[in-house]
C-alpha cells in the first residue's frame, strides 16, 4: 500500500483519527485531530517511521466512520508475494485494463470511453474473453479508492468463512462428546469419540431430538471441529499444562543480554564417569558438576566439580570461581589460551531447584548485589546455553568409566569396574576443555566464537566489579544461618567455636542470641558471627583446630552421619543391652534380702580373709576352682573287672 504526504491524507492513532492538512517549513506536517481539531506536528523522519512502524496506520480513501473513533479499519490480508499462480495472472489481467485507462486518461464513469479502451487492448493482447464496461469500471474504482493498491483487485475468496450446515442441536451435541471422550487426560483416539458421537446422534434420534437425516456426521467433519481448537488448549486438554507450553514455546526477544556478564545461566549435571580417588585409587563415583555461562556469548565463567550433590555448596563453589580472576589457574595448567571471565554478572538464571530458593543463596546474591530470575517448571529453553553445554560433553573422547544406558542383548561394562581416570586428572580435563575447545568452537548462529564474542563485548562495555577483599568473598558466597550463642560460644553441628568478641554481644544482651553465621563451605575452621548491632563481623575460631582445619562443611556431615550409624548399629545396642541387664541384674542380687546362715554361706565360699583385703587380693572376689568343691577320690576313675556269666536255652529237649 502507497501514501503521500500530501492534504488529505487520514492517520488512525490508536483511537484518535488524524489528518493532514499542511506542510510546514523545515521538514515539519501538521495533524489535526478529526473529532476535536486540534492541531499535532510532525517532522518527516518521525511521520514517516511511526508509519512503517505501524504506530500510525493509513486509512486510504475513507472518513472516520460513525460507529466511534475506536472502530476498525479493514486492511490487506494478503501481499503480492503469497499470491498463486492463478491469482497472479488474474490480477496482471485485471491490472492491464486499469492501467490502460490511466494511460488514456479515462475516468471510470466515462462508460463509452472504457468500451473502447477494453476493445483495444483486448485485440493487442489477443484475449478472447473480454469484460464487461461495467466490470472495468468497478475494478478502476476498487484500485483508485485503494490508494493504488494492486492487492484490491484480487478476489476475497479465500478469506471468505462457509457458514456451518450443521443444526444447533448437532453442533452442541458434537462438542459434548468431544469434552468427554476426546479432549481428556485418558487420551483416547479421534475414532474413539466418533464412536461415541454416533451413539449418541442414534440416542437422539431415537429420543426424536433431531431429525433422522441430521443424525449422520462425518469424520471429517470431527476432525475440523477439533483442528478449530488451538493447539495449546488441544494439548493442554489431553497431556497438561507443561506438555502444551513445550510444544508450543515461542521465543521473545525481551530478557535477551546485549553484553557478556549481563546474565549468567546456573546448573547442575552429574557427569557420565567414575573417577578414582588420588590416594587410595578406588572408584568414588560420578562427581556433579555446577556450570555458570554467559547467556551473551555462550563463554564459560566458571565451573565447580564436586561430590556433594546440588546444593548451596555446589552453587556458592561456582559463583566463587567466576568472580575469582584465573590467570594463575591457566598458567599453572599450561593452557593455550586466556580465561577472560572474572569479576560479578549482574544476573543469574536459576531454575526452581531448592539451593536456588534458599535463604543462604538468596542472602548471596543480596551481597553480591546480583538479580535472580527464576525459569519457570520445565522450560529448559529458557537457559538454553547452559543446556546445550551439557550436551557437548557427551563428545568427550575419555571411554573408560563411562555411564552408558543399558541395551538389550548388549554387553555391558560395570563403569566403577573399568574406570581409570583420577579426580584431579579429570578437574583438568574439564579445565582443558572450556577454555581451549569449548570457548573457541565456532557460534554459527552468530558467526563468531564464544571467545571473540565475549572479547568483543567486554571491550566496549565498563569494567566489571569485585567485592572488596576475599573476606568480603567469603561472606558474600558462604553459607549462613541463625545460630544461638550460647555460654559455650556457638555450636553448629556439633564443633564449638569461641571468640573473645563475644564478651561484649553477651554482656548486652545476654546468652540464647540468635546471632546471624556464615562460614566457607571448603574450610569450616572459621566461623563469621554478625554484631546484631553494629553489623560488624567478628571471626570466631572452631576450638577442635586439629580437626577442622581444611575441613569442608559437607565432609563433616558425612562423618557425623557416619558416626551415628555407626554408634546406632545393632551390634552397639545388642552389647549395651547386655550390658544393662547385668547391671540390673547385680543391683538386684546386690539388694535381694537373705537370711544370716545364706549370708555366712556366701561369706565362706568367696574365702573373705582379712589377709586377703589387706593384701589387695580380694578386690575381685572369684567363685572357687572345682578342685575345692569334689574330693579328688570323687573324680578319679578305677579299672573294674568284668565278671563272666552261663549262657542257657529254653528250647525243649
Amino acid at each position: 500500500m502507497r501514501f503521500a504526504l500530501q492534504t488529505g491524507l487520514t492517520l488512525r492513532a490508536g483511537q484518535r483519527i488524524l489528518e493532514l492538512v499542511r506542510e510546514l517549513p523545515d521538514g515539519c506536517y501538521a495533524l489535526e485531530d478529526a473529532l476535536t481539531r486540534r492541531t499535532v506536528e510532525y517532522t518527516r523522519q518521525r511521520l514517516v517511521d511511526d508509519i512503517h512502524s505501524k504506530r500510525l496506520l493509513v486509512i486510504v480513501g475513507e472518513k472516520p466512520r460513525d460507529e466511534g473513533a475506536g472502530s476498525a479499519v479493514a486492511e490487506a490480508v494478503l501481499d503480492i508475494s503469497s499470491l498463486t499462480v492463478r491469482e497472479r495472472a488474474q490480477l496482471e489481467f485485471r491490472l492491464m485494463f486499469v492501467k490502460a485507462l490511466e494511460r488514456q486518461r479515462v475516468r471510470r464513469g466515462q462508460r463509452k470511453q472504457v468500451q473502447r479502451v477494453i476493445d483495444v487492448v483486448s485485440s493487442k493482447a489477443d484475449h478472447s474473453k473480454r469484460p464487461s464496461a461495467t466490470t472495468v469500471m468497478l475494478w478502476a474504482r476498487k484500485y483508485q479508492k485503494s490508494g493504488m493498491n494492486p492487492l484490491a483487485l484480487v478476489d476475497r475468496h479465500r478469506l471468505r468463512h462457509s457458514p456451518r450446515r450443521i443444526q444447533e442441536a448437532v453442533e452442541k451435541l458434537i462438542w459434548k462428546v468431544l469434552k468427554r471422550s476426546y479432549f481428556t487426560t485418558e487420551c483416547r483416539s479421534l475414532q474413539y469419540a466418533y464412536d461415541d458421537l454416533k451413539r449418541e446422534l442414534k440416542f437422539a434420534q431415537e429420543n426424536r431430538l433431531i431429525q433422522s437425516e441430521e443424525a449422520v456426521v462425518a469424520y471429517a467433519t470431527l476432525q475440523r471441529r477439533v483442528k478449530s481448537v488451538d493447539m495449546y488448549w488441544r494439548v493442554a486438554s489431553r497431556e497438561g499444562i507443561a506438555r502444551a507450553r513445550i510444544v508450543c514455546r515461542t521465543a521473545f526477544p525481551d530478557g535477551l543480554p546485549t553484553v557478556a556478564m549481563a546474565q549468567a545461566q546456573i546448573d547442575h549435571t552429574p557427569l557420565n564417569w567414575v573417577v578414582i580417588c588420588d590416594r587410595t585409587g578406588l572408584p568414588l563415583g560420578r562427581p556433579l558438576l555446577t556450570v555458570a555461562i554467559c547467556a551473551y556469548s555462550g563463554y564459560i565463567l566458571g565451573f565447580y566439580l564436586s561430590f556433594y550433590g546440588p546444593g548451596v555448596s555446589s552453587v556458592s563453589g561456582v559463583l566463587r570461581n567466576v568472580i575469582r580472576v584465573k590467570d594463575d589457574m591457566v598458567a599453572h595448567a599450561g593452557l593455550k589460551h586466556q580465561w577472560l571471565s572474572f569479576g560479578l554478572p549482574d544476573e543469574l538464571v536459576v531454575d526452581n531447584g531448592l539451593e536456588f530458593h534458599s535463604f543462604a543463596f538468596k542472602t548471596m546474591a543480596m551481597a553480591l548485589g546480583t538479580d535472580i530470575t527464576y525459569c519457570r517448571v520445565r522450560t529448559p529453553w529458557l537457559k538454553p546455553h547452559v543446556e546445550r553445554f551439557f550436551s557437548t560433553l557427551n563428545t568427550l573422547t575419555l571411554l573408560k568409566g563411562r555411564v552408558t544406558k543399558t541395551v538389550a542383548n548388549v554387553m555391558r561394562i560395570d563403569p566403577y569396574k573399568d574406570a581409570a581416570i583420577t579426580f584431579s586428572d579429570l578437574v583438568k580435563g574439564l579445565l582443558m576443555f572450556c577454555v581451549d575447545v569449548h570457548a573457541h568452537e565456532p557460534n554459527w548462529n552468530k558467526m563468531a566464537t564464544p571467545f571473540e564474542l565475549f572479547a568483543e563485548s567486554i571491550a566496549r562495555t565498563p569494567p566489571v566489579a569485585f567485592p572488596n577483599d576475599l573476606e568480603q568473598l567469603t561472606l558474600a558466597t558462604g553459607m549462613s544461618k541463625e545460630l544461638t550463642l550460647s555460654q559455650g560460644g556457638i555450636q553448629m553441628l556439633g564443633l564449638p567455636y569461641g571468640c573473645v568478641d563475644f564478651k561484649t554481644i553477651v554482656n548486652k544482651h545476654g546468652h540464647g542470641l540468635k546471632v546471624m553465621c556464615k562460614w566457607d563451605p571448603d574450610d569450616i575452621s572459621t566461623l563469621y558471627v554478625r554484631d546484631p548491632d553494629s553489623l560488624a563481623w567478628y571471626t570466631a575460631e572452631c576450638r577442635w583446630k586439629s580437626y577442622a582445619q581444611g575441613l569442608s562443611y559437607n565432609q563433616h556431615r558425612l562423618i557425623r552421619e557416619f558416626r551415628r550409624r555407626d554408634l546406632k548399629s545393632p551390634e552397639r545396642e545388642e552389647s549395651l543391652l547386655e550390658s544393662r541387664l547385668a547391671l540390673h541384674n547385680h543391683w538386684l542380687d546386690s539388694t535381694s534380702s537373705r537370711g544370716r546362715a545364706d549370708a555366712l554361706k556366701a561369706g565362706r565360699y568367696q574365702d573373705l580373709t582379712s589377709h586377703k583385703v589387706l593384701s589387695g587380693t580380694a578386690s575381685e572376689p572369684a567363685a572357687p576352682s572345682i578342685a575345692q568343691l569334689v574330693a579328688p577320690a570323687e573324680i578319679t576313675l578305677e579299672d573294674a573287672e568284668v565278671p563272666s556269666f552261663d549262657s542257657f536255652s529254653f528250647a525243649s529237649a
